[in-house]
């Protein structure tokens, strides 16, 4: 999760974010949770930032459930 925190708040690192939700994901950690975590970020990391985070988190859930 912390992980997940440092790669959102690089930004940059798309295709990083982009495993590392996945691996959030496959362990137990759902779309919400996710969001949540985006979310406490924002303050500190941007609205841009926060936008593109949940970007890609729509996309790997798509995926995945697919």
């Amino acid at each position: 999760m912390i992980t997940f925190c440092f790669i959102l708040a690089q930004g940059g690192c798309e295709n990083q974010l982009r495993g590392h939700t996945a691996g959030n994901i496959m362990a137990g950690n759902d779309k919400a949770k996710l969001y949540s975590i985006v979310e406490q970020c924002m303050p500190y990391i941007g609205y841009p930032r926060t936008l593109n985070a949940m970007n890609i988190i729509d996309e790997v859930v798509d995926q995945l459930s697919k």
